[in-house]
């Protein structure tokens, strides 16, 4: 997937820099991983397929039903969206 956006500070700079600094300790080798599975998946349905049942990949619901969810850790998610083919953006919660 193409990213679109990414809000998280810490993010955009493991993303542009690989520079961890900015993400909760401990948490960047299971976001690289996150990352890596969403950047390589050309379409939502592959990404599925590859990721682990520990990471509860599940949609969203309400205002936010074309949004994904990705558990990292405890209360820590990255959720993306699959509004066109292709495109993604990354946010994460609790927001950083």
């Amino acid at each position: 997937m193409i990213i679109r956006s990414v809000r998280h500070r810490g993010l955009r700079r493991l993303l542009a820099e690989d520079d961890d600094r900015f993400l909760k300790l401990g948490l960047a080798s299971r976001v690289r991983k996150i990352l890596t599975i969403l950047v390589l998946a050309d379409e939502m349905d592959e990404f599925l397929a590859d990721a682990p049942p520990g990471w509860h990949v599940h949609r969203l619901s309400g205002k936010r039903r074309k949004e994904w969810s990705v558990s990292v850790s405890g209360n820590w998610r990255i959720t993306t969206d699959d509004y066109q083919r292709h495109q993604s953006k990354y946010d994460t919660f609790p927001p950083g």
